[in-house]
């Protein structure tokens, strides 16, 4: 045998052992990761996971406007808020106004209600759900400081019966939203849903990969089966996923403040370029909103968006005296300034409206009636405890008449 023929033996019986071993390593990740996996993954495949009864307890030493010991929990459904009451998942959420007459059993907090405050009979519970990314689930504020549950409470003072959940879901875009909605939501037969979508979206591209694997058939069987089927190529599409997910600093990993001292000037020639390239982000956007809006009005539920609020953008800070319009901002690792970034969302916050105007559907214009205030926000997205009660006291102040018309029969006399 030659020193060539024994070289070559010598490499595949290298790339042989290392395939050998990627094989046997592969296979116990495989099995211990069935066994047990301490990731609880949101995503397997094109199924959102989402996880049941668990309680997360964060030590806050960032952010002093913030709860020091912050208490995050997932109920049965995996959502935050209230259990449903037994024999409540697959019941509709509402009953229209001028139903037949009659009794339902107060639960929970309704317990002790006059009976009279109580809607007609066969009616379920007036579930309410929100969905959105970070903004919704507000994962670095308390359960009961949550925009949702203060929002829940407030409805729950006007409108007897009334079950409102979080199912709002960090780093979310409307992709997500729609898995969400088809795989857990819609089955819940809630009356309402309330959307609060955009800033996850902002240059979001065409399906990738993962986008396309919420749609069977967009891409081979085979490829949606492993990827659902493995747990250890799961974890690494999640992984990537976590990662892609931080490019747009839509996460709560960094918790920082405006200043009086840094200024960003961008000429009108860099502002219109950038704002030029929107276009077919856009496009994309309204048509994943009009597949939300459709899919919850063939259900029956009744669909209520909300424009993405922003702190950066027009005037000062109260709090902090910056220039709201010049702060930088770097987004994908490009230089921006506030008023760069609030032009973008209000492009998709634009969407919205026209949409919402073109179905007849109710829209909440939150991007317009939240304060540009340090005092409500911890960054440029996340609201503080403040802010949460700030959106809270908004949303329901526009909701209450949308309820009102839709659903008489639960006002409370």
């Amino acid at each position: 045998m030659s020193k060539k023929e024994g070289r070559r033996k010598c490499i595949i019986k290298g790339v042989g052992y290392i395939v050998y071993l990627f094989v046997i390593v592969f296979i116990l990740l495989e099995v211990g990761l069935r066994i047990y996996n301490p990731f609880h993954l949101r995503l397997k495949g094109d199924k959102i996971v989402l996880p049941v009864n668990q309680q997360i307890t964060i030590t806050n030493k960032i952010n002093p406007r913030l709860d020091p010991v912050i208490v995050n929990t997932r109920n049965s459904l995996g959502l935050r808020g209230p259990e449903l009451p037994a024999g409540e998942a697959g019941k509709r959420g509402a009953v229209a106004a001028g139903a037949g007459e009659g009794r339902v059993v107060a639960s929970g907090s309704e317990a002790g209600r006059p009976v009279a405050d109580k809607p007609d009979a066969g009616a379920a519970l007036l579930k309410i759900i929100t969905i959105g990314g970070s903004t919704t689930e507000c994962h670095f504020l308390n359960d009961d400081r949550t925009w949702p549950y203060l929002l829940g409470k407030k409805i729950s003072d006007s409108f007897c019966c009334s079950w409102l959940n979080n199912a709002g879901l960090d780093g979310h875009s409307t992709y997500g939203h729609i898995v969400l909605l088809n795989g857990h939501i819609k089955r819940l037969h809630p009356s309402v849903v309330v959307f609060l979508t955009g800033i996850n979206d902002v240059e979001n591209p065409a399906p990738t990969f993962h986008d396309k694997m919420n749609t069977r058939g967009a891409v081979p069987d085979w490829r949606h089966y492993i990827f659902e089927n493995s747990e250890v190529l799961n974890l690494a599409l999640n992984l990537v996923r976590g990662w892609r997910a931080q490019k747009f600093n839509n996460t709560t990993a960094v918790l920082d403040l405006p200043d009086s001292l840094h200024r960003r000037p961008l000429t009108e020639d860099v502002m219109r370029r950038r704002l030029s390239l929107q276009a077919p982000y856009l496009a994309a956007y309204r048509t994943r909103l009009e597949q939300l809006a459709d899919t919850c009005t063939a259900w029956g539920i009744l669909p209520v968006f909300i424009t993405q609020p922003n702190l950066y953008g027009i005037g000062r800070d109260p709090v902090t005296g910056a220039d709201l319009e010049l702060y930088p901002t770097d987004v994908q690792d490009t230089a921006m300034n506030g008023r760069l970034i609030w032009q973008m969302l209000e492009q998709y916050n634009a969407v919205v409206r026209e949409m919402c105007a073109r179905k007849g559907l109710p829209v909440i214009d939150l991007a317009h009636r939240m304060p540009k205030n340090s005092l409500y926000f911890y960054d440029m997205s996340h609201f503080t405890n403040a802010g949460a009660e700030e959106v809270a006291s908004i949303v329901d102040s526009a909701l209450l008449p949308v309820l009102e018309t839709k659903f008489p029969a639960y006002r409370r006399k």
